[in-house]
């Protein structure tokens, strides 16, 4: 299948079983001189890359593909990188430094999976690196190489709230134990696994949580047993996407991997990579920046693309500082033993990321095409609270200021009512702020939808805001993440002394509410008579989507609820829409943010 650029509706998640592929048990691989050494010198490392010799092993063998086990009950829940963690998966022999798994350790388990014939070697070697084995989990099973971002486990909530694995086909056949390494968690965590014949690569995946993700291209060429259709319902039935942005690499070379030079922050940010202008990616990367720019977040908002430069390191290419790791409120990243550029890069994260923890990592096997990301993947937390909402970044309306969350304890302990709160303080632009006020979050009709309101502000007045939730579990979650460190701001502008859009000729058109909204809102208007109405929702480009009201209307106020659907009953993606109001000879036009 030739390279193609495609950015649409896209349908996500996994699952397959293996037969076979005994094959591999019998190829022997020598070493090339420039292969890495793993950090205690037990073994050379297979490469990320095929090797030659692999290559032969397989040469003239039909590789089988995994059977695709039914999907999981829907909806599904894809979990994002930046969602809680109670684990980070990782091998031995070891593709990191100690110094790393140390402060890993500090917060979550490490789950390291290793062969029998390793075992004792490697709990001796963390042992002896102040890593307690008894406080490892140690996955014991055959394996081939330290991609476990590459071969791991995906997770995903399904429509019952239960964790499982989706198992995608690893896009190194010749690589069978790696390839069975999610059935392999699957059954010592307990966790269901469903298997899939999409052939993909954890390096070449990234996601929301909300039902948009984004791979390269890669994906299209090596799957050209199906249709990028197909591979979009197979993508949606396993992973739960309702998008799926699927861009250009941005090199003739390397593993084509979007975790080489791209990093989804949170559910409207994107970190790249980039480069001098005189670097052979440079056109390639401003182009991608510039695309991505352009679509459409969960939130309704385009994606913020932030950059980070990426110098020339001395082993060829240059450094790969979007390859670090999320893991809960911490941020490590690779570092490159030059000093001015590491800060520079981890100041990036800091401006981006405000309340995380950033931390640099330097280690003599980071690559171009690889670094930390793609040597550990985090292990979600199956009985996570999970906590979504989507910040209010303008409000130009007078009157109360509605925030809105979901919160989700999936531990089914239960909430602590009075622990679910909006912090939020109010001062006029250029005043010192005051301290946080704290609003009690009540249930709102949706299940798991929790509603407040921020009193109304006079316009020019700077609004700070977090969600802050907690279970009986004792988790304690919210929005920004690192909240009460980070908190979202806003100010209010709205015409001076005018409460709502002007009655004019007899016809007056409200705010949407909620706004944002998921799965539904409410259009409003008023009429001083009776008269001719056309209420319509148009999408950005000014098409309409769905005619809500077209004919004669009585006089007084009237409610039209919009559930996200278009004229033929299908949902529409999240984004911005507007809803327009024809009556009494004028035209008014509001907008209304669809999340999901």
């Amino acid at each position: 299948m030739p390279h193609k650029l495609l950015i649409g509706i896209g349908l996500l998640l996994l699952g397959s079983a293996l037969t076979g592929l005994s094959v591999a048990e019998e190829i022997r691989i020598q070493p090339s001189e420039d292969w890495e050494w793993d950090v205690d010198g037990i073994e050379r490392l297979l490469p990320r890359w095929e090797t030659p010799e692999e290559r032969e092993a397989y040469e003239g063998t039909a590789l089988p593909r995994r059977r695709n086990d039914p999907p999981p009950l829907q909806p599904i829940r894809n979990v994002a990188e930046f969602d809680p963690m109670t684990g980070v998966l990782i091998r031995y022999p070891l593709g990191l430094p100690y110094d790393l798994l140390r402060e890993m350790n500090e917060d979550v388990i490490l789950s390291v999976v290793v062969s029998s014939s390793s075992y004792n070697t490697a709990r001796n070697n963390f042992q002896s690196q102040g890593i307690d084995p008894a406080e490892v989990d140690w996955i014991v099973a055959a394996n081939n190489s330290i991609w476990t971002r590459d071969y791991g486990p995906w997770f995903v909530f399904d429509g019952a709230g239960d964790i499982a694995i989706i198992n995608h086909t690893y896009n190194r056949p010749w690589r069978p134990d790696d390839n069975d390494i999610p059935l392999e968690c699957g059954a010592h965590w307990g966790i269901p696994v469903y298997s899939h014949d999409l052939w993909h690569t954890g390096g070449n995946y990234m996601t929301d949580g909300c039902g948009i993700s984004f791979s390269t291209d890669l994906v299209w060429d090596e799957n050209d047993h199906m249709g990028e259709q197909e591979i979009f319902a197979l993508m949606q039935d396993y992973y739960g996407l309702s998008t799926y942005n699927v861009v250009p690499d941005i090199s003739n070379t390397g593993i084509h991997h979007i975790d080489t030079w791209a990093k989804l922050l949170d559910e409207e940010t994107v970190i790249m990579k980039e480069v001098s202008s005189n670097h052979g990616d440079y056109p390639e990367l401003e182009q991608n920046a510039t695309l991505i720019s352009s679509l459409i977040s969960s939130t309704g908002r385009n994606y913020e693309v932030v950059r980070v430069f990426c110098q020339p390191i001395p082993n060829g290419g240059v450094a790969s500082y979007t390859n670090c790791l999320i893991l809960n409120d911490k941020v490590l990243v690779p570092t490159f033993d030059d000093a001015d550029d590491d800060e520079a890069a981890l100041q990036a994260y800091r401006d981006a990321m405000p309340g995380y923890e950033v931390l640099g990592f330097s280690h003599s096997g980071w690559l171009t095409d690889d670094a930390l990301h793609c040597r550990a993947k985090g292990v979600a937390d199956r009985e996570m609270l999970y906590v979504r909402h989507f910040p209010i970044v303008e409000w130009s309306t007078y009157g109360p200021i509605p925030i809105r969350a979901l919160i989700d304890d999936r531990s089914e302990a239960g909430l602590k009512t009075d622990s679910l709160l909006v912090h939020w303080r109010a001062y006029p632009d250029g005043s010192p702020p005051p301290s946080f006020n704290a609003t009690v979050l009540a249930p709102d009709e949706d299940p798991d939808w929790y509603v407040a309101a921020i009193p109304a502000q006079p316009s020019g007045t700077v609004v700070d805001y977090y969600v802050h939730a907690a279970d009986w579990s004792g988790r304690r979650e919210g929005m920004p993440r690192t909240e009460p460190d980070a908190h979202y701001s806003f100010v209010v502008d709205w015409p001076t002394g005018v409460a709502d859009l002007p009655a004019r000729e007899g016809a007056k058109l409200h705010p949407a509410r909620p706004n944002p909204f998921f799965p539904a809102t409410t259009f409003s208007f008023e009429l001083e008579h009776a008269d001719r109405v056309l209420l319509e929702v148009l999408d950005l480009q000014g098409r309409r989507i769905r005619t809500l009201v077209d004919g004669t209307v009585g006089a007084g106020r009237h409610e039209i609820t919009w559930s996200g659907r278009d004229e033929a009953g299908r949902e529409v993606s999240a984004g911005t829409y507007f809803y327009r109001l024809r009556a009494a000879g004028i035209t008014y036009t509001r907008k209304a943010v669809l999340t999901k």
